[in-house]
């Protein structure tokens, strides 16, 4: 296109006979025209290549829409509000079902070499609780991941999970306050119960008495927007 366009101004000029002077402000013209398409054309390469921001949710069948389809999941509906608020970020669901955080930190480093994102939503720990793992061990692969994350620039949501009382005080308690005890430590936004206002209702709870349905799903993602949104830029 540029190049058409000079070839054009330059046969005009060499059918023009014309001063001096006129010959000079066709070719100042010339030179005008090209660098401003020129430099039209370097910023639409450049918007065409500028990559969203990206949010990776990293967690367990919490976050992997277990029982319910992906689109009912409430990454998806974290995605769409995104958008409905212009927020320009892509969301990656790299969630597992069953996955404890042991899980999680042996893949981390490569998950985040992958898709480099901008926040990482770290919601690990529920399976660790519920097969009775030592909570030192949960604790110690928590600090590692939100560890490996802040040295890799990613902004770091904790999301906080409790377990059902029969485990007794103890456990629950030290489980429990794991989530408060680290995001105080590192400094990091959390989020302090992702089941607030689901777990205790049966209605918003899948028959195997764990996951949300989906009358649960758009409930998890209100606890969390709270926290995620101060974290997000424009």
């Amino acid at each position: 296109m540029f190049f058409h366009l000079l070839l054009i101004l330059k046969q005009l000029n060499s059918k023009l006979k014309c001063s001096k002077q006129l010959q000079s402000k066709l070719w100042l013209r010339e030179l005008l025209c090209i660098s401003l398409l020129g430099f039209s054309f370097v910023a639409c390469i450049s918007q065409a290549n500028a990559a969203n921001p990206k949010i990776l949710v990293y967690g367990d069948s919490l976050s992997a829409a277990y029982g319910v389809a992906k689109s009912q999941g409430w990454v998806a509906f974290l995605q769409k509000k995104l958008a409905d608020q212009h927020f320009q970020y892509d969301v990656i669901n790299a969630s597992i079902s069953g996955e404890t955080t042991s899980g999680g930190l042996t893949r981390l480093t490569s998950t985040l070499a992958k898709t480099k994102p901008n926040i990482i939503i770290l919601e690990l720990g529920a399976n660790d609780g519920l097969r009775g793992l030592p909570v030192n061990e949960m604790s110690a692969n928590l600090n590692t991941m939100i560890t490996q994350s802040k040295k890799a620039n990613v902004k770091v949501l904790l999301v906080g999970m409790k377990i059902p009382p029969n485990y007794g005080p103890k456990y629950t308690d030290s489980f429990s306050n794991t989530y408060p005890q680290l995001s105080q430590q590192h400094k990091v936004t959390l989020v302090p119960f992702m089941l607030e206002n689901i777990a205790a209702k049966p209605k918003l709870i899948q028959d195997d008495g764990l996951h949300p349905n989906v009358l649960g799903q758009p409930m998890m993602l209100d606890n969390i927007w709270p926290k995620l949104q101060p974290l997000l830029k424009r």
